[in-house]
């Protein structure tokens, strides 16, 4: 498997393990938001996995929204800094290599 899949997984698996943490009865947020962070993070599960370059493109742009919350909460919300930190530390990282990955998809089909 190519590192940066490997790393698009690994920060895909880290970022839904921050939203998940949302549900926990500490985080004083509304179960229907954490819930719909959790969901949509869910949808491109199947397409990651499986290695299609047009997942790995939109999931690139889906992490910008992540980025928002994580930058807002990290600045706003002093009870949620250490989960808005990581937000934003996963969706970068998940931003980036999912980039990088769909281009180097993309090279590899032309190659064929």
């Amino acid at each position: 498997m190519h590192p940066l899949k490997i790393t698009c997984i690994l920060s895909w698996i880290g970022l839904l393990a921050f939203q998940l943490s949302l549900l926990l009865p500490a985080a004083a947020v509304s179960y229907y938001w954490a819930g719909i962070l959790v969901l949509a993070l869910l949808l491109p599960a199947r397409g990651l996995f499986s290695t299609q370059r047009y997942t790995y493109k939109w999931i690139g742009f889906m992490t910008l929204f992540y980025f928002c919350v994580g930058v807002s909460e990290l600045v706003s919300n002093p009870a949620l800094r250490a989960y808005g930190f990581g937000t934003t530390i996963f969706s970068t990282m998940l931003f980036l290599s999912s980039i990088y990955f769909a281009r180097y998809l993309a090279t590899q089909a032309r190659k064929r």
